[in-house]
């Protein structure tokens, strides 16, 4: 251990996606092992790492703005910045004041890399942080989540015309199953009762491994995992919803009822466009089965409004086939050029205020899905797995993705407790505690 290591703090923070949020957890657990003090990232401290994302504009304003945040935090401390915008643009970064700036290839090396700086010592050699892209986790995160982020996959091989992840994650790379299992058990032995499966491309696990390995198969190994309370899957793409995957998730009460599919297009135009290799039919009948399989499952899905071509037509039939599909709420997001991407030369998207107008008649419709979902459980019983407890307060996340909030009873995070759900809005459920 160093001796700056032992005396410095260090605050994280990721944007984005839940793999970076998994990185930073890592990232939390190695530093902690070599002596840094971890803190929250709001306060002051030494040292701070932003995991930042590239997907839209708004990602990299976001993260642009965290590197500002901790320069203002602490004028004389340590930036580091890593992640896909930090490989794509590290030139904006450094301009918004980062110290350090690590493409993903470089995020390995992170923690020897900052230790070498803060020493003066050159960059190289620096001893990477794990093996090839999938960074371990050895014990429980100070400041973490109590649901554990479990990396299973790194980057994509879709290549959708709007999209610059493949450019800055590399192909699709599955964790070995073993690995996997093995980083499983030290988590749960850490303390984590949940695991939710991270990656770029989660439903593509195996797919590089010659079909040796997939998804399924690693859900069924990972149930073998003793004291492993609820495994959640991560967004998977629809053509990646096989019957095995579905029948997994209805036969076991570990795998947690949630489907995250991302459908970006109700309009076949539009998605062929995008290079999404699925129609708005086929889309609909995955979810169907789903919700036919897997009472009362959670399913979600990503929408892109405003992509080149999108006609007031094509936003009509997005709009028509979401009003009919058993979705229980919607991430929307407007298109957002991305240089260098296929899609970035079309000139043909709608207006910016069409757009606005868009996206907010459909945050209004995922909002309405929320309310009915919810309300739907007012009267019954749900189990909860306790994140968070103040002041008499307690809050957790049921399997299937209903946040519930409940009184009167002390309960430590980690629990898994029954509640009978008293009330319910857009943002969640208000319940009691069964003895």
């Amino acid at each position: 251990m160093t001796a700056c290591s032992r005396a410095a703090t260090v605050a994280l923070h990721h944007i984005g996606c839940r793999l970076n949020q998994a990185e930073i957890e890592a990232l939390a657990d190695h530093l902690r092992r070599r002596g840094f003090g971890i803190v929250p990232f709001a306060g002051q401290a030494d040292v701070y790492v932003i995991n930042t994302c590239t997907v839209t504009r708004a990602g990299d304003a976001d993260s642009r703005r965290a590197v500002r945040r901790a320069r203002l935090l602490n004028p004389e401390a340590t930036v580091v910045a890593t992640g896909c915008y930090a490989q794509r643009r590290p030139d904006e970064l450094r301009g918004a004041g980062a110290d350090l700036v690590l493409g993903n290839g470089d995020k390995s090396n992170l923690v020897q890399c900052l230790e070498n700086h803060l020493e003066g010592r050159s960059q190289a050699p620096a001893a990477a942080l794990g093996t090839g892209r999938f960074l371990p986790i050895e014990g429980a995160v100070p400041h973490g989540r109590t649901r554990g982020a479990l990396q299973v996959q790194d980057g994509c091989s879709e290549h959708c015309t709007y999209c610059v992840i493949p450019s800055v994650r590399g192909p699709s790379v599955s964790r070995p199953l073993a690995q996997v299992v093995a980083q499983a058990r030290v988590m749960v032995d850490s303390g984590y009762r949940e695991l939710h499966l991270t990656g770029v491309n989660t439903g593509a696990y195996g797919r590089d491994r010659d079909g040796a390995e997939s998804l399924a198969g690693l859900l069924k190994a990972l149930l073998q995992v003793d004291n492993l309370l609820r495994v959640r899957l991560g967004s998977v793409e629809p053509r990646e919803v096989s019957e095995a995957l579905i029948d997994l998730v209805a036969d076991s009460p570990r795998v947690c009822r949630h489907f995250h599919v991302p459908l970006q297009s109700g309009d076949d135009d539009v998605l062929r466009r995008m290079g999404r290799r699925y129609t708005a039919a086929g889309y609909a009948e995955r979810l169907v089965r789903v919700a036919h399989a897997v009472p009362d499952c959670a399913i979600g899905a990503d929408v892109l409004v405003g992509f080149p071509g999108e006609t007031e037509a094509a936003f009509a039939n997005t709009v028509a086939l979401i009003r009919q599909l058993p979705l229980t709420y919607l991430h929307v997001f407007p298109y957002s050029v991305r240089q260098g991407t296929p899609a970035s030369r079309w000139s043909d998207a709608p207006p910016p205020a069409v757009t606005r107008a868009r996206v907010q008649e459909l945050i209004e419709l995922g909002q309405g899905r929320r309310q009915q979902f919810h309300q739907g459980f007012v009267g019954r019983l749900l189990g909860v797995l306790v994140e968070d407890q103040r002041d008499g307060v307690g809050s957790g996340l049921s399997d299937n993705y209903v946040k519930a909030t409940f009184a009167g009873v002390r309960t430590l995070p980690n629990a898994l407790v029954t509640v009978r759900v008293t009330q319910a809005d857009t943002d969640g459920v208000r319940a009691e505690v069964l003895p």
